[in-house]
């Protein structure tokens, strides 16, 4: 009989191209969705499917265990703001947050969603990382493309990749946007496409982008994304570059946006 693995599905694409990799390889799929965030005609794609609202861990639990599951992942996003303004946690969901109150004082999302990971180990479950079966939507190394950076252009791309590992130290947003060796954007919790369009009115064009994972990112959680409607972005504030983290970064209509880019003019590349 096949395993039945768990997917904990937030909003987008994501949730669908991972059951799709994981029916291809012969699992099964159990997923629990989000009232607020998930699409719910991810039911149809799957083998079993529970929809529950922000703060139902019990449920989720429950639906799991009944299901069979031993590991899962979390696809797609779940919107920061959602975390801080809707959830309403029941009895168990309360406890963990209790529980990260009194011995952990860390409100950040990815040490609450650390100890969400804390908590379904305890009932048998291994979350895995984000990157697991997604294998051929990571970006590759090296210059992927657009018109080759002339020298002003290298300068700020090595300015950027120096910042933004800088900058993620401290926690902050996975982007920042540079022009001229000048920080002109960093990423809060508006996300990457936001964050572009707030640069753009600063630098106007030619500015260069950088998303990089954290040096100690839980890609369980948060693994950096790209997909067309951030090129279509990158297009329309008519960006110089953009540099993407290798084998960290998923990249997703991964042909449409390269050709999108080469369109434009912006040279991408992976590093």
């Amino acid at each position: 009989m096949s395993e039945t693995l768990g997917l904990i599905a937030g909003n987008r694409r994501l949730p669908f191209l991972w059951s799709a990799r994981a029916k291809e390889a012969g699992y099964r799929v159990a997923a629990v969705g989000f009232a607020e965030e998930t699409d719910r005609s991810l039911a149809k794609h799957v083998d079993a499917f529970e929809l529950v609202t922000l703060g139902q861990l019990g449920k989720l639990l429950k639906f799991f265990k009944s299901q069979g599951v031993r590991r899962a992942v979390m696809q797609g996003q779940i919107q920061h703001a959602q975390l801080y303004a809707n959830i309403k946690p029941d009895w168990r969901a309360k406890w963990l947050l209790t529980k990260q109150a009194l011995f952990v004082r860390d409100f950040r999302t990815e040490a609450i969603l650390g100890a969400l990971g804390k908590e379904l180990g305890r009932h048998g479950i291994h979350l895995e990382p984000a990157t697991w079966l997604m294998e051929p939507w990571l970006a590759q190394a090296g210059r992927l493309a657009g018109p080759k950076p002339d020298a002003k252009l290298r300068r700020d791309i090595a300015f950027g990749v120096k910042l933004a590992a800088e900058l993620n130290k401290f926690d902050v947003g996975q982007t920042v946007v540079v022009r001229r060796q000048s920080c002109v954007a960093v990423e809060s919790i508006e996300g990457t496409d936001a964050c572009i369009l707030r640069a753009a009115k600063l630098a106007r064009q030619g500015f260069t982008v950088v998303k990089l994972a954290r040096p100690r990112q839980d890609l369980r959680f948060d693994i950096p994304v790209v997909g067309l409607k951030t090129f279509q972005t990158l297009a329309k504030a008519k960006a110089g570059a953009l540099v993407l983290q290798a084998g960290k970064t998923l990249f997703l209509e991964k042909d449409a946006c390269l050709a999108l880019a080469s369109k434009a003019g912006i040279a991408v590349s992976a590093v």
